[in-house]
């Protein structure tokens, strides 16, 4: 009897089993082999716990599963049983899911400004017979109207996307309709999750002359530092969540080593505001 077989299910429970300590997440046995098997499957669909998933591109589909529901990047610990969510730069939706599988009765605005990835995203809602969740396909942004969008030539090999062209190679120019994230802030807001490619600053300049930051409990943000080689401005940014109220931790990647110069990073941003009980946790 060959001992692969054996060798290949003690690797799927070993990695399985991981899967909780890396993320935090109370996965049963059962949601623990559906996020590996999901992670290596193959094609433009998978099935991620009870969800059923579309994606695009397959590279993009498994970095962002493993960070959102391997690593469980976006966990945090509500006051209600229903807390009101903004997903933005929603993508395909895993996060969207990701939140739904944490509160069932979240409410959930989720803005993607790509209109091909917006349909997937949609999709995603409604084969997953999703409550409570609302698609904007809008670039969020300190102005209204009509915006200039930059996305890749074959959004099959890359689902990147930005207002700012140096973040996106082998770009093409759309035309998308821009709005402020204030706009749709009516009240409290659990938790924000920001990954707009480039555009934070731009929202959280809205959020503050809007007056709807101090709304937001909590937040993950993913700053973009130094998008072609632009002049540092991390400490304006963090200094900003100082002044309105906001503690955050840090995380970073891409600089190694750290003497490098004029280097692109992703540096993801926890925020949340003192004395707070809903927390990223």
């Amino acid at each position: 009897m060959s001992l692969k077989p054996i060798s290949h299910s003690i690797r799927i429970v070993e990695d399985a089993i991981r899967i909780s300590g890396e993320s935090g997440m109370r996965y049963s046995v059962r949601e623990r082999l559906s996020l590996f098997r999901a992670r290596m499957t193959k094609g433009h669909q998978a099935q991620v716990l009870d969800y059923k998933v579309k994606y695009l591109n397959r590279a993009s589909f498994r970095i962002a599963l493993w960070e959102i529901f391997f690593k469980g990047e976006y966990r945090f610990t509500a006051r209600t049983e229903a807390p009101v969510i903004l997903d933005c730069g929603a993508n395909i939706g895993l996060a969207t899911l990701f939140f739904k599988h944490l509160y069932a009765q979240a409410r959930i605005t989720a803005f993607e400004a790509d209109p091909n990835i917006a349909e997937v995203l949609k999709a995603n809602i409604a084969n997953n017979q999703l409550r409570d969740v609302e698609v904007q396909n809008l670039m969020l942004a300190n102005t209204e109207g009509d915006s200039s969008f930059f996305v890749t030539n074959d959004p099959a090999a890359n689902l990147m996307g930005s207002a700012n062209p140096n973040r996106v190679s082998d770009h093409r120019e759309v035309t998308v309709p821009a709005a402020r994230l204030s706009r749709f802030i009516k009240g409290p807001v659990d938790f924000l999750k920001l990954d707009v490619e480039g555009s934070e600053f731009d929202v959280l300049d809205d959020l503050i002359a809007s007056g709807s930051l101090s709304q937001i409990a909590s937040m993950v943000i993913e700053y973009h530092h130094k998008i072609g080689s632009a002049p540092s401005r991390l400490s304006r940014f963090l200094g900003t969540l100082e002044d309105h109220g906001y503690e955050y931790q840090i995380g970073a990647l891409g600089c190694d080593p750290i003497t490098l110069q004029d280097v692109y990073q992703d540096i993801t941003i926890g925020a949340y505001r003192r004395g707070d009980v809903s927390k990223t946790s």
